[in-house]
């Protein structure tokens, strides 16, 4: 849909959910869009108790629904344009986490970029806040390896030194949204050379037309070494480590992981042991066995071959 008619939707779609939830917002959009698909909103805490989807879909006029929890999709009638619909996604999150969802996925693909600038170093940023990943852990359990340092906006904003004014409007231009990015004090420009990406961010080129551009595009006419020449830089994973287990105040919470997983595999490695040893044993006694036999047979055939004789 064009953006005057998406941004004067959107605005009344919020309106009117505001009746029902605290908390409602709708992320910043990408920059230098000329036309819009499904309108997204983001909800917390129900004004009242129990909260049906039923009665949220009515007040919009939506003639269909889908419930995926935590997030609802409406079809609501394209003024208009008869037999037509816009999609509203209502996206229903904890009020704690709010927040930072809003956050996360403001200016289109701009956590896509940063992604792929923090990454190196360890840090992963999802739906639930900014995460530190065990490298002793990481290879065989991504999942587990990954501690939750914080999901405050601001926070994260400072570690990278990024600034929260600029973060907080909407972009004029995809090229200032692109150099914005390139401020993240973790960004490398050899991260976005093609030759380095990992699968999730091939798949973004294919999918992702600012991802592409910024790649393709924007990266290669940058000076060599970006990022490399400010003092404030950090040069290793290790480093990213160590300042935000104290940044975040996670060292003891690394420190019990680590055990635990440390634990846990050294008992492994003991079943696996006594596993091991009764395989072998077994197979001395079946080889043992084997053996015997084996003797009686021959035993069998001289003493048969003796009596014949």
């Amino acid at each position: 849909m064009p953006p005057a008619l998406y941004f004067f939707l959107r605005d009344r779609f919020l309106a009117q959910v505001a009746q029902f939830f605290v908390k409602v917002a709708s992320s910043f959009e990408a920059p230098e869009k000329t036309s819009f698909g499904d309108i997204d909103l983001i909800v917390a805490e129900p004004k009242m108790t129990p909260f049906y989807i039923e009665t949220l879909a009515e007040a919009l006029n939506a003639e269909r629904t889908i419930v995926s929890k935590p997030s609802c999709y409406l079809a609501i009638p394209y003024p208009g344009l008869e037999g037509n619909y816009v999609q509203v996604d209502v996206h229903i999150c904890e009020a704690e986490n709010f927040a930072w969802e809003v956050f996360h996925q403001s200016h289109g693909d701009m956590w896509n970029l940063l992604g792929s600038s923090i990454r190196p170093f360890g840090l992963t940023a999802n739906d639930t806040g900014l995460h530190l990943r065990i490298p002793e852990i990481e290879q065989l359990d991504r999942k587990r390896s990954m501690v939750f340092l914080t999901a405050d906006p601001d926070s994260v904003l400072e570690f990278l030194h990024l600034d929260k004014a600029t973060f907080s409007q909407p972009f004029g231009t995809v090229t200032a949204m692109f150099e914005f990015a390139c401020t993240n004090r973790l960004f490398r420009s050899e991260a976005y050379v093609k030759g380095n990406l990992k699968a999730n961010d091939r798949k973004r080129m294919a999918q992702r037309d600012l991802y592409r551009r910024f790649v393709d595009d924007f990266v290669p006419k940058m000076p060599t070494k970006v990022g490399e020449e400010d003092g404030t830089s950090i040069s290793n994973r290790e480093e990213v480590f160590e300042e935000a287990l104290e940044r975040f105040g996670k060292r003891f919470e690394y420190e019990s992981r680590v055990r635990e997983w440390r634990k846990e595999r050294e008992e492994l490695a003991r079943k696996q042991g006594a596993r091991q040893w009764r395989k072998e044993e077994a197979e001395a006694d079946e080889a043992y066995a084997n053996a015997w036999i084996g003797s009686l047979k021959k035993a069998q055939k001289r003493l048969i071959r003796g009596e014949m004789n």
